[in-house]
């Protein structure tokens, strides 16, 4: 797998974004806990168990991607870092350092950093278990897509596989 930090980058989008694998993860988990249906939780705790399985996939693929960039991504990090500590004290300032891994930093999503605020379920389960397939299909589109912008085979083999299981959701 060659280094394509570029990708790397849009794959983050599908790590942590608002529509990406771990806000997947956590609807399907929060809207799991609180169904009172026993056979359709338990359904909804399996897709959410795979869910956080595609985000292994994702994380994997992003540390993968950024082999030997991280020198220069973590010099940004710490330029930001230091130029958040020096600036006047703002809503900015509490965030004083990036949340990270060496392969994911958290706050590299556009300029946004992840959060639960879209996660909670709603009153109406029906709502959201549709919400809940729109989603999967909005997620095949974007493995679809990102498919098409690498030329790298093991890359489109595990997007291959995400995609495919995505629609497997949606089907359930």
């Amino acid at each position: 797998m060659l280094t394509n930090p570029g990708l790397a980058n849009l794959l983050l989008e599908q790590f942590g974004g608002p529509q990406g694998e771990l806000a997947a993860a956590c609807r399907y988990f929060t809207r799991g806990l609180s169904d009172d249906d026993p056979g359709r939780k338990d359904m909804l705790m399996d897709i959410a168990t795979e869910e956080l399985s595609h985000l292994e996939i994702i994380g994997t693929l992003v540390g993968m991607l950024n082999k030997g960039a991280k020198g220069a991504t973590a010099e940004r990090h710490r330029a930001r870092r230091n130029s958040i500590v020096r600036s006047p004290p703002t809503a900015m300032t509490a965030i004083l350092h990036p949340c990270c891994t060496a392969a994911v930093p958290a706050d590299q999503l556009g300029g946004r950093a992840v959060d639960g605020g879209l996660l909670i379920p709603s009153a109406n389960p029906t709502a959201d278990l549709r919400s809940n397939v729109a989603a999967e299909a909005r997620a095949k589109i974007v493995y679809e897509r990102l498919i098409n912008v690498t030329d790298d085979p093991g890359v489109k083999d595990a997007l291959a596989f995400l995609m495919t299981r995505e629609a497997a959701h949606r089907s359930l």
